[in-house]
């Protein structure tokens, strides 16, 4: 494959020791040659240094490698901002240490970006495994391997503000736009939605039609604790995010498509019994005039804090 723009791969890891080499490994296996690996050992309290440090050792080969060991733990979004300041490449690769990149993944996704000069990401389809070792697309497709409903991008912003339709490991940033607005929020305890909304407001966005990420579904992990009884950290972002999407509206299908999403999220809120960040969602919803006999149901629930969250638990 001919040299290209250079893609930077940076890898937070927490706690990862059981995953991280098959990960790392996954970088250096890309097909695509002009790439960098960015490690950061975010203060992980098992051997993940130890196995990061004798991988660089033994198994990193020609493949640039930086790794920079925290003591403590740190703000992801924090680290990962700064270390998209400190690069010099055209893209950039947030990945987990617990996922691992198919080779043809980086290679595939940089294409559609060439082709797509003003686009500020592009996304493709996943793996998802989850710890009984059940593996299934993100996106639904048929035996062949078709999708099998089309990729929508053209409404992508009024799409993502209601739904979660984009599996985030897949993105592949461009990192000059990414720095321009902002780089990741770190007043949020996580990235996705609200740089995914962020940037389809005022970018277009593409879809490769390739699985280009195995992604680990753990039950320890923090999007599996967005809806943790009484005490979730994620709610609340969630909650600024959706004010943010408030400010950031232009039309009436966009301001009906949030009114969808306060109603989601309240309702887990709800059934999560995280009343004070539900209420926070029925402010908004009145604020944006919404209107139905569940919004109703909902704000009574609310009111009289009806604890349900042992079920909740139980079915979820």
């Amino acid at each position: 494959m001919r040299r290209g723009k250079l893609v930077s791969v940076i890898c937070i890891c927490f706690n990862h020791e059981d995953w991280i080499e098959e990960c790392l490994e996954s970088v250096r296996l890309q097909d695509y040659p002009q790439k960098e690996l960015i490690i950061i050992e975010n203060g992980s309290t098992d051997d993940s240094l130890q196995v990061i440090q004798k991988w660089i050792k033994e198994s990193a080969g020609n493949l640039k490698v930086e790794l920079i060991s925290n003591q403590e733990p740190q703000s992801y979004l924090a680290l990962f901002n700064q270390a998209i300041r400190n690069s010099n490449s055209q893209y950039v690769v947030d990945l987990s240490g617990d996922d691992v990149l198919y080779p043809d993944h980086l290679s595939l996704s940089v294409k559609m970006l060439e082709i797509s000069r003003d686009a500020a990401f592009v996304f493709s389809d996943a793996y998802i495994l989850d710890e009984d070792g059940v593996v299934k697309t993100f996106y639904d497709r048929k035996t062949g391997g078709d999708l099998v409903h089309e990729i929508e991008v053209n409404h992508i912003y009024e799409i993502l503000v209601q739904s979660y339709y984009i599996c985030s490991p897949t993105i592949v940033f461009d990192r000059t736009i990414l720095l321009k607005e902002g780089g990741y929020d770190e007043n949020l305890t996580y990235e996705d939605f609200d740089i995914q909304v962020r940037l389809a407001r005022k970018y277009p966005l593409v879809f490769s039609d390739h699985v280009g990420v195995l992604k680990r579904k753990l039950s320890n992990s923090l999007s599996s604790r967005q809806y943790i009884p009484y005490e979730s950290k994620m709610l609340p972002s969630t909650l600024i995010v959706c004010k943010k999407i408030k400010n950031m509206n232009e039309t009436p299908s966009e301001m009906k498509a949030l009114g969808k999403r306060i109603l989601f999220e309240l309702k887990h809120a709800l059934w999560s019994s995280n009343f004070e960040v539900a209420t926070g969602f029925i402010a908004l919803g009145e604020e944006i005039h919404l209107k139905s006999l569940t919004f109703l149901i909902y704000k009574l629930w609310a009111r009289f804090k009806f604890d349900l969250s042992w079920l909740y638990t139980r079915i979820g």
